[in-house]
């Protein structure tokens, strides 16, 4: 039996009191992949960067093609033939798709243009992946852009690849596709480390699992034989219970939007002619790809940016001309999508961060916000989902990510909600919280509820229809595909 191309042992890495690794091993085989999984928080990225040279681990051992090895940068890793892609590309949109590939990795003093376009071709040519060079990369999908990160790995001439959650904006043909690209590379010779939070592609793509929880590593084996369920259980430590598939009765539209265009400040459309309807009760998901439209449509329906033509309807009434705070004041909530510049501040306290949204509401007695009503509107959006927090009165800032997304969500179902707009209100979330988020928009009365969210499988698993934006528009899957993902997959790219 081969020995493991890397090796790690007792790997522990703290971060003032955090202890972000604890005493982790890990065991990589060489020509496989080997996927990295556990909820956010739970060590992944950190473990992937001790590998590539990023964080200096504070004890253990690390071991590549059998010798011991303490990098002290990643430029130590890359010449060792490892390389890493982040959740965040490194592409700078200006450059041409062969500056980036071969940035920060020239060859030689003069560059021989000719000669870098060639080996620039031949890599692609190996993986079937096609590129015109001199254009920016300003034009790439996100697809594409994920594909010539990979090839950078490969310019550098990386033969062990980490790639950090490379799926996660990604249609499921391209997720399939991307797989199969390395699945290629592994039979070529190379070995792919894979952090990813989708339990599918684990069990269908990789060879082997490690799983770590609260920084501990707890469970190490092959993919072969495990069940979804079971995968889940190991990630969270203990079973999930997932909503049963359901059927509503018909109930009258809640919220429609009537052909609405929006254009940008170049008076470009980045919507058009969206039409829909949520009913009452209904949990609807929104799929697509990141760019499609669906930060301008959230914006379009709580009144943060004006549509060119359309109409929106909250309960028959046109509200299309209403700020965001009339729209508040009629039972519309928004969950953000960015946590940090959109839904809290910061220094504010856990209660004050509540508090938000319901100052001429919930919070207040008479023209006065109540510092007895916002108390008990904190700890019911704590125990909502079982935040976990010292105090009410602790600053939001001292929660994890995770916590800090249970608070905001809680917050938007407190009260009478008729609307509610998510985006991505399972981020930072592990599936058990997960699940009881979209529990709770299930049982939440008449709310209706529409939901962005980048995972498919999320949406086609929790929500009771699915809508899908692509290029601005949005359209629904035909007869019988309702719940069909290869042909929502399609509507995704617009195929």
């Amino acid at each position: 039996m081969p020995e493991p191309i890397v090796e790690m042992r007792g790997v522990t890495k703290t971060f003032g009191a955090f202890k972000a690794l604890d005493d982790v091993s890990l065991a990589v085989m060489p020509q496989t992949i080997h996927a990295v999984v556990g909820e956010n928080g739970a060590g992944k990225t950190t473990l992937m960067r001790v590998l590539f040279g990023a964080v200096r681990a504070d004890a253990g051992e690390l071991r590549v093609r059998g010798a011991a090895k303490g990098y002290r940068n990643q430029r130590e890793a890359s010449a060792d033939r490892i390389g890493m892609v982040s959740q965040h590309y490194g592409i700078i949109p200006e450059l041409t798709n062969l500056q980036n590939l071969m940035l920060g990795a020239e060859p030689g003093g003069v560059l021989d243009m000719r000669r870098a376009t060639e080996r620039a071709e031949a890599l692609a040519t190996r993986l079937g992946f096609q590129f015109s060079w001199t254009r920016p990369s300003s034009e790439l999908s996100t697809a594409a852009a994920q594909k010539l990160e990979i090839l950078k790995l490969l310019w550098r001439e990386a033969e062990i690849l980490i790639l950090d959650e490379p799926t996660s904006m990604l249609s499921p043909q391209d997720s399939d596709s991307l797989f199969t690209s390395l699945r290629q590379l592994v039979e070529q010779g190379a070995t792919v480390i894979v952090v990813t939070h989708r339990i599918g592609e684990v069990l269908t793509h990789c060879d082997h699992v490690t799983v770590l929880r609260g920084g501990k590593g707890v469970a190490d084996q092959p993919v072969q034989g495990v069940s979804s369920s079971q995968l889940a259980e190991m990630i969270v430590g203990h079973a999930v219970t997932l909503p049963e598939p359901r059927e509503l009765p018909d109930s009258a539209p809640a919220f429609q939007v009537n052909e609405l265009t929006v254009t940008d400040a170049d008076s470009r459309p980045v919507l058009r002619d969206v039409s829909f309807t949520l009913r009452k009760g209904e949990v609807v998901g929104l799929a697509g790809v990141d760019g499609n439209g669906q930060r301008e449509l959230f914006e379009s329906l709580f009144g943060i940016r004006l549509p060119t033509t359309g109409k929106i309807l909250l309960e028959g009434q046109d509200i299309t001309e209403y700020s965001p705070a009339q729209r508040l004041a009629g039972g519309m909530r928004i969950v953000p999508e960015d946590r940090h510049e959109q839904a809290v501040i910061e220094e504010w306290s856990v209660e004050d961060n509540v508090a938000l949204g319901h100052q001429r509401g919930l919070a207040c007695q008479g023209p006065m916000v109540d510092r007895g009503r916002t108390r008990e509107l904190a700890t019911a959006a704590v125990d909502m989902f079982t935040a976990r927090v010292q105090s009410v009165d602790q600053p939001i800032a001292g929660l994890s990510g995770g916590n800090q997304q249970r608070v905001v969500v809680a917050r938007t179902l407190l009260g009478d909600v008729k609307v509610l707009l998510a985006f991505q209100p399972s981020r930072g979330l592990d599936v058990d919280a997960t699940s009881r988020v979209y529990q709770a928009l299930r049982d939440h009365g008449d709310l209706c509820a529409l939901v962005v969210s980048f995972d498919l499988d999320e949406l086609l698993q929790f929500c009771d229809r699915v809508l899908v934006a692509h290029h601005g528009r949005i359209s629904e899957p035909g007869p019988g595909q309702a719940r069909d993902r290869t042909a929502i997959g399609c509507l995704m790219v617009g195929a």
